[in-house]
């Protein structure tokens, strides 16, 4: 309240903000970390492959070069960024000002019915958002990229989907419909 331009209202709902982002997953701490090379996709995959910053921290570079998605790059950022003592200080003290170390419910299974499969969203779906889809892949374990190369495995298409299409059909790249991503997903409707 001390700040300029700052009442009791406008400092109460900053404090409460504080107070809810500390409660968002492991993968949003990730990001706003600032990474090098780590952007919001990589945060995800690393958040969900690890769970908790203490086992992303201690993995080493090979580790989480494992991580379907994440190079050799990107390991060796994240390890080079874990390894320094100041960046373990900081996550320290944010974990005992009580910001979440842990993905959550945000996490799929293991062994997820598309563990390992890239899976790429064209085209408009019938019934669902293109963020609902996204996370109906990544929560059975599979991950969704932006643009269809030869890794992918499959592509959702919708109505009007454009070049994406075309050029997983040229390549041979599996095509199939909401119904059969919802039937792969196990989707189950909201009670």
């Amino acid at each position: 309240m001390q700040l300029e331009r700052f009442a009791e209202q406008s400092a109460s709902q900053l404090v409460r903000a504080i107070e809810v982002s500390k409660e968002k997953p492991l993968s949003n701490l990730l990001f706003g970390l600032g990474l090098r090379h780590v952007g919001k996709t990589v945060a995800v995959l690393l958040a969900r492959r690890f769970g908790s910053m203490a086992a992303l921290a201690a993995a080493d570079q090979a580790t989480i070069e494992a991580v379907p998605g994440v190079g050799p790059t990107i390991a060796a950022a994240a390890a080079a960024w874990f390894a320094h003592d100041d960046n373990r200080v900081l996550v320290a003290k944010l974990a005992k000002h009580g910001v979440n170390m842990e993905e959550g419910d945000a996490a799929p299974a293991a062994g997820g019915p598309l563990e390992g499969k890239v899976y790429v969203l064209t085209g408009t779906l019938p019934t669902l958002k293109r963020s609902e889809a996204k996370s109906l892949i990544e929560k059975a374990g599979g991950r969704v990229a932006d643009g269809v190369t030869k890794t992918t495995d499959t592509v959702v298409a919708g109505d009007e989907a454009g070049s994406k299409l075309e050029k997983a059909k040229t390549l041979g790249i599996e095509i199939i419909d909401e119904a059969e991503l919802k039937r792969r997903t196990q989707w189950k409707p909201r009670p």
